[in-house]
């Protein structure tokens, strides 16, 4: 599936009021902020982040007044009172508190109260407010805010393009700084995730093969910019730390070695207990343009795009050793939409081509007899925010969209040899958010939530080979916003699964192709909000989360079986790092969680079958760079 990124961050985290220019935010440069304490000096002549260099800056972005002198806190006040600045017991908006050994800056004056914002108050280097009794300080008038016309303010433009680092249970969202802004809200398929002062977040809400619309907004005291928006489709892994399924075991790859000899590495549990192995030095590819893929005969392949562009590079990891294969030179369409794709041929790259008169797609396959590439005839490209290229359940791939006035899917489906086109009748889609695309048995399929707030239904139209038909789930709960996922689920039907209730609850409706059913779990412990999973099992759709506390780091799984829902808790054990673990649909049908653990060279993979867990240490590996946009 895809996601829409419209970093209107909605919270992951909390959702944060957004303050006016003058209220509490710490606006401290970033070039000073981000390296470490004492490290350089500022425009003043003062330590970074310390206290002093903290207020000398507010003095000159907020007041408009320029420190005359650099020295330490304890001696402000004699600097200032020997050059004619008055220095008292009134507090006043824009004065300098003068504390012991401390300085700070007056945000506001309160009934016998300051409050106050300052740096390295705790001896941390880090930015805080507080509000405290007026007399826990003297106050240094400089040049008080009464005396400063508040400058005019505009809101934020929005944010320059987003830019994605898409794994199966994390995505990594970066965008261009815009001026001005206090923060940035950002939302995935409409739903706030969180609102942050940064220009990065990761996302570990997600589950993997899913369609995500994310989108950012810039915000400030005076107004909201224009969304950036960005649609995601974790069904690949990016280049770095990526957690793989293959016919041996889970894998965790990546990119290895340096710029003089650009490797890659695979690190997989098999059967008979955990290998590891390097390619030969290559090109690591464009940085934009990379992906791993989980192939169809159980392999892994790194493919990416090299040297002007124009070809692809693909190298293979069988479990025991790796190959490489280097395209002729061919168009691999625009960069938009283009995708890196497992066939029942191999890896294939593709895109759309040609131009808006003649609007093409073309698909480039590594067979085992070599490469091909093969263009479709020109068609509707379809809606920007809502298409997308589908590996078939028949080792074909599909490039699906909404097209005319929204009511309609198109559908080209390319087998490695010729394309075919299919447009469906005029149907009910369902709503944007969470709309999907899915492989099944029968076809691709798309898939949405229907209805209305009272009566909250669903809707599949599936490709069969004898045409398409579409079928209405009876109404029932759509579940909570930021906690629901279509699944492609093994034996080619789809479920479309959410917590519901108070939150303790499963609840998966599926439909086959010709029908749907619907099945509510017992009352469950689903685990942590973050790296909970939705998962398709030999078995059924599962969800899966970690467990229990600190103190004991669990896991937790909840699987749809034939014979009704099944739960189950893995032996504590390391959660592994916050940025670098993740959830995998095994080729054998089962789920592993895997994740970097220790000194951050081992990979720790805890395995549940259906029915109990165990679990895998890794030696000490070179497991790669991590994720990087670089």
């Amino acid at each position: 599936m895809s996601v829409l990124v419209t970093v209107l961050l909605t919270s992951l985290f909390s959702v944060v009021a957004v303050p006016s220019a003058s209220a509490w935010s710490d606006d401290y440069p970033a070039k000073w902020r981000n390296v470490p304490m004492d490290s350089v000096s500022d425009d003043w002549g003062m330590f970074n982040r310390e206290c002093t260099s903290f207020v000398a800056w507010r003095l000159q972005s907020r007041n408009g007044f320029g420190m005359p002198f650099h020295a330490d806190a304890t001696d402000w006040g004699n600097r200032a009172r020997a050059l004619g600045f008055r220095v008292d017991n009134i507090p006043a908006r824009g004065a300098v508190a003068l504390g012991v050994g401390h300085v700070a800056w007056v945000e506001s004056v309160g009934n016998g109260t300051v409050t106050i914002e300052e740096y390295n108050h705790g001896y941390d280097g880090r930015y805080n407010e507080r509000t405290v009794p007026t007399g826990a300080f003297q106050y240094i008038h400089f040049k008080d805010l009464a005396d400063v016309p508040p400058p005019p303010q505009s809101a934020p433009a929005a944010p320059a393009g987003i830019a994605v680092l898409a794994h199966g249970s994390r995505v990594v969202l970066q965008w261009s700084a815009s001026a001005g802004a206090a923060d940035y809200q950002v939302s995935r398929n409409g739903t706030l995730l969180a609102t942050v002062t940064g220009t990065r977040l990761l996302d570990v809400q997600v589950s993997p093969h899913q369609d995500y619309a994310y989108s950012v907004v810039a915000r400030n005291g005076a107004g909201v910019s224009a969304p950036a928006t960005r649609y995601v489709q974790n069904d690949v892994d990016s280049a770095d730390l990526a957690y793989l399924s293959t016919k041996d075991g889970p894998a965790e790859c990546g990119r290895a070695g340096d710029q003089g000899a650009q490797k890659l590495v695979c690190s997989v549990l098999k059967p008979t207990g955990w290998v590891t192995a390097y390619s030969a030095p290559n090109d690591w590819g464009y940085a934009s343009d990379r992906a791993w893929l989980a192939n169809a005969d159980g392999s892994v392949s790194y493919c990416r795009r090299v040297g002007a562009g124009d070809q692809v590079l693909c190298d293979r990891f069988d479990g025991s050793a790796w190959t490489s294969s280097m395209s002729p030179h061919f168009d691999l369409g625009y960069h938009e939409n283009r995708a890196y794709l497992s066939t029942k041929d191999g890896p294939a790259v593709c895109g759309r081509a040609g131009d808006q008169g003649s609007q093409g797609l073309v698909c480039s396959v590594l067979k085992s007899s070599g490469w091909v590439s093969r263009y479709a005839a020109p068609n509707d490209w379809g809606y920007a925010s809502d298409r997308a290229w589908l590996a078939n359940a028949d080792g074909s791939v599909s490039y699906c969209r909404r097209v005319g006035a929204g009511d309609q899917v198109l559908c080209d489906r390319f087998d490695g040899s010729a394309w075919t086109s299919s447009m469906s009748p005029h149907f009910d889609l369902g709503y944007h958010e969470n709309r999907a695309y899915l492989s099944t048995k029968d076809g691709p399929a798309v898939c949405g939530r229907a209805g209305d707030q009272g009566s909250q239904g669903l809707v599949c139209s599936v490709l069969k080979s004898s045409g398409w038909v579409s079928r209405y789930a009876a109404p029932n709960d759509w579940g909570y916003a930021s906690d629901r996922a279509w699944l492609a689920n093994a034996d080619g039907s789809v479920s479309y699964c959410r917590r519901v209730g108070a939150g303790d609850q499963v609840l998966c409706d599926r439909f086959d192709g010709s029908a749907w059913t619907s099945s509510m779990s017992p009352h469950f412990d689903l685990g942590y909000h973050e790296n909970r999973a939705y998962l398709s099992t030999k078995d059924g759709p599962a969800v899966c989360g970690r467990a229990g506390d600190q103190g004991s780091q669990g896991l937790v799984c909840s699987v749809l079986k034939s014979s009704g829902w099944v739960s189950r808790y893995a032996a504590p054990n390391d959660w592994g790092y916050a940025s670098d673990r993740a959830w995998l649909a095994n080729a054998d049908g089962s789920v592993s969680y895997c994740r970097r653990v220790g000194a951050g060279d081992q990979v720790l993979c805890d395995r549940f079958d259906g029915s109990a867990w165990t679990s895998s240490m890794s030696p000490h590996y070179d497991l790669g760079y991590p994720d990087t946009f670089a």
